[in-house]
């Protein structure tokens, strides 16, 4: 199952966020504790100034409860910089692998 992964920044934590970035692509590469999840594709979402304002993510999971808890292990969710997050089944039909 497919899952799209949706999460808006803390205001102010720009700082923060960068300081986070190295962890947040060693996560996505290695998923450690989720060897069932695949990472297809993400980066972070940026506001009209060009500036980070949240992350996407495109990730195959067992099930959403999976899903969650690859979320609640990723960095920026655990250094509470991520203020709203969403997981969306997604019936992905252009450009999916396999």
């Amino acid at each position: 199952m497919y899952f799209v992964i949706f999460g808006s920044d803390k205001p102010d934590t720009g700082q923060e966020r960068q300081e986070a970035l190295d962890g947040v692509v060693s996560y996505l590469s290695e998923r450690p504790g989720h060897p069932d999840v695949t990472h297809h594709c993400g980066g972070p979402t940026l506001d009209e100034g060009g500036r980070i304002n949240g992350t996407l993510s495109i990730i195959e999971a067992p099930s959403l409860d999976a899903a969650r808890a690859f979320l609640a292990d990723h960095p920026l969710q655990k250094m509470g910089l991520l203020v709203e997050v969403s997981i969306r089944q997604l019936d992905w039909k252009t450009g999916c692998p396999g």
